[in-house]
């Protein structure tokens, strides 16, 4: 069974989360300006932090510096640090320099910097300055539109955003100052900071990109309810396009080179699968379980006026509603991974929604093949 737990008030919900580096804690936001840091040992609350004065709309904690970075729609974003002497939470501003809501938030594979989407059609790109003692942001301005999310490669030199323009793009991120010697990742050469390597297109708003463990593939779902995989390698990127019938997702993480997750508007986590024929649905995580026909508690004349009453006056064809099967009961929100820092492959991931519920989704105990899956 997946492990589900209540955090938040279901009419509060929550709008993003994350893990520490070695699991012991988790942060979220319960959908206004503060943050929650909660002890997985026992599920007590034992931090709140309020610095922002607006919707916390993205969080990210490195595993290597254990530094909580949150961005909100007040424009701004805080880095904070654990003070062990004060045993406390300290808050370290970085003006973001934009005009308009911080969206997302990632930190950089290598810890060095982090990144922020915005409504201000560009990605401050941030690293810290130790003879100044503060946080640098640097533009990225190629977006025609709001970015709504963004992703590291694991060379920690490109970012990927997607935008509402209806592009995924790959950028170049490197920053001289921290980078050292410049990688090109998947492309043949290097490029100055903040041009675009390349460009894909989506048939509605992007919602969500990330990239694989390995780096070469990139996955980017759309507002259209497809998917969009892109595998480099040799030659020219080949882009595929899986249309599916569901509501369209909001997240999206890959579990191994050959297996991604995404989840969204239809309250249940989908495995994608992909290797020699290209990327295709596999199942959804969270399956109905189906229940044994119940005897009927009435019959005859009795029975037949009850069910044309309730087809009349409610417009039900039955004597009962079915009660929603999915662990959540609302939109999911985030989608973050569970497992060994800089791992391959995840067996494990969790999922937040705006019902407030945080469950943690662990594959094999569910009965799923992992093997099959790549995983």
């Amino acid at each position: 069974m997946a492990d589900k737990r209540q955090l938040v008030p279901q009419n509060r919900g929550i709008s993003c989360h994350c893990w520490s580096g070695d699991g012991s804690c988790l942060a979220l936001s319960p959908n206004d300006n503060t943050m929650q840091i909660y002890s997985t040992a026992n599920w007590e609350k034992i931090a709140d932090l309020d610095d922002h004065d607006l919707h916390v709309s993205g969080m990210d904690w490195c595993p290597l510096t254990n530094m909580l970075v949150t961005a909100s729609h007040d424009r701004n974003a805080f880095v904070w640090n654990w003070d062990e002497t004060e045993s406390r939470w300290k808050p370290s501003l970085v003006i973001l320099r934009i005009d308009r809501a911080a969206l997302d938030v990632k930190w950089s594979p290598d810890g060095q910097k982090f990144a922020v989407a915005s409504g201000a059609k560009c990605v401050p790109i941030c690293h810290y300055e130790e003879d100044n003692d503060w946080w640098v942001s640097k533009m990225v301005k190629k977006h025609k539109s709001t970015v709504t999310s963004l992703s590291w490669h694991p060379c920690s030199q490109l970012i990927a955003t997607g935008s509402t323009d209806f592009k995924c793009r790959v950028i170049s991120a490197f920053v001289s100052a921290v980078d050292g010697e410049q990688v090109s990742g998947p492309f043949p050469d290097p490029i100055p900071f903040g041009d675009v390597y390349a460009e894909f297109t989506c048939q509605g708003w992007v919602q969500s990109v990330c990239w694989s463990p390995s780096g070469t593939s990139l996955a980017y779902c759309g507002q259209d309810s497809s998917l969009q995989v892109v595998t480099f390698g040799g030659g020219e990127p080949v882009q595929q396009t899986i249309r599916f019938n569901q509501l369209p997702l909001t997240s999206l993480e890959f579990l191994s080179d050959t297996c991604l997750v995404g989840a969204g508007h239809d309250m249940n986590p989908i495995l994608f699968s992909g290797g020699g024929n290209g990327w295709a649905f596999n199942r959804f995580v969270d399956e109905k379980k189906e229940k044994k026909a119940e005897a009927s508690t009435g019959g005859g004349v009795s029975a037949a006026r009850a069910r044309f009453q309730a087809m009349s006056k409610r417009g039900d064809e039955g004597s009962k509603t079915e009660d929603l099967f999915t662990q959540h009961e609302s939109a999911i929100t985030c989608i973050q991974l569970i497992g060994e820092i800089g791992g391959s492959s995840f067996s494990k991931f969790s999922t937040s929604a705006c019902d407030g519920r945080l469950v943690v989704w662990d594959l094999p105990a569910l009965g799923i093949d992992t093997a099959a899956l790549g995983i």
